[in-house]
């Protein structure tokens, strides 16, 4: 009887042991970001600054307030990704392996997942932060965009961040140093970027190239925040919302995130490259 009542308590020990492990390492990588205060103001201070540049072009008609708002929240979310989440974690993951802090981490309790969870937190919460600001900024200087159905909009950004925290992790592994973090991350920022619908619209692209477009990283991560926001989608059509409408861009979404977990088990390396 004993025994019973104690299994409980037993089994969410090692829960409780594995959350304040990664607490403590994420409180960690916070202090350093709260350390460098130039660039946590560059990062956070860069969505409302971008939403005024672009309020005080005088290039939003006083009926366009909630389009150019909801274009400018998913310029915002993709941006994010590929330069505070994918670039950024990138060069970061480098920096401690070469430190050999990642070796000494996997030297204690720490799990590898653990370990990348921790070190791609403040990432995602400058994002996080990034997005809130922007919505804000928008209410002042434009309108606040119209969620239509949030849960799309949840996905693409919960998708996106998995996504590009994986893609970091492979591409940390293909990168000697930080300073050649600049080239072994350009093939995805340039193709995230150019294919993503964002730069030059789907439907106006040749047909072959618009296929290849949708199985992008980016582009499903776009259409998802385009289809909760109701807003003209990446095929010039009006975004519906409907699972049908979708499908595609879940399933690519799905696709680069198993693809980025076989990449990262396959290229991350913890120790430094010699």
């Amino acid at each position: 009887m004993t025994t019973t009542a104690l299994q409980p308590a037993t089994a969410s020990a090692p829960r409780a042991g594995r959350a304040a492990r990664v607490l403590s390492l994420v409180r960690a990588e916070l202090l350093l970001l709260v350390r460098n205060r130039t660039t946590l103001f560059n990062a956070v201070a860069l969505a409302p600054l971008t939403v005024l540049f672009f309020a005080t072009l005088g290039m939003t008609p006083d009926s366009g307030g909630a389009g150019v708002a909801g274009m400018l929240l998913t310029m915002l979310v993709a941006l994010a990704l590929v330069i505070v989440v994918y670039y950024n974690l990138t060069t970061t993951i480098v920096a401690r392996r070469e430190e050999l802090v990642l070796k000494r981490l996997l030297t204690g309790d720490v799990s590898r997942g653990e370990i990348i969870a921790a070190t791609a937190a403040p990432a995602v919460l400058v994002l996080l932060a990034q997005l809130v600001l922007g919505v804000v900024a928008m209410a002042v200087w434009l309108e606040v965009p119209t969620l239509q159905n949030p849960l799309w909009v949840a996905a693409a950004v919960v998708g996106g961040v998995v996504l590009f925290v994986l893609l970091a992790t492979a591409s940390a592994g293909l990168t000697r140093t930080v300073e050649t973090a600049q080239l072994t991350t350009l093939p995805i920022l340039m193709v995230a970027t150019a294919l993503s619908g964002l730069a030059i619209p789907v439907h106006i692209m040749p047909d072959a190239l618009a296929t290849v477009a949708q199985w992008t990283p980016m582009f499903p991560v776009v259409a998802l925040v385009q289809h909760g926001l109701g807003a003209v989608a990446l095929d010039g059509t009006l975004a519906s919302g409907a699972f049908a409408d979708v499908a595609q861009p879940l399933a690519a979404l799905a696709l680069w995130i198993v693809l980025g977990a076989l990449a990262t088990r396959r290229w991350m390396r913890w120790e430094p490259r010699r």
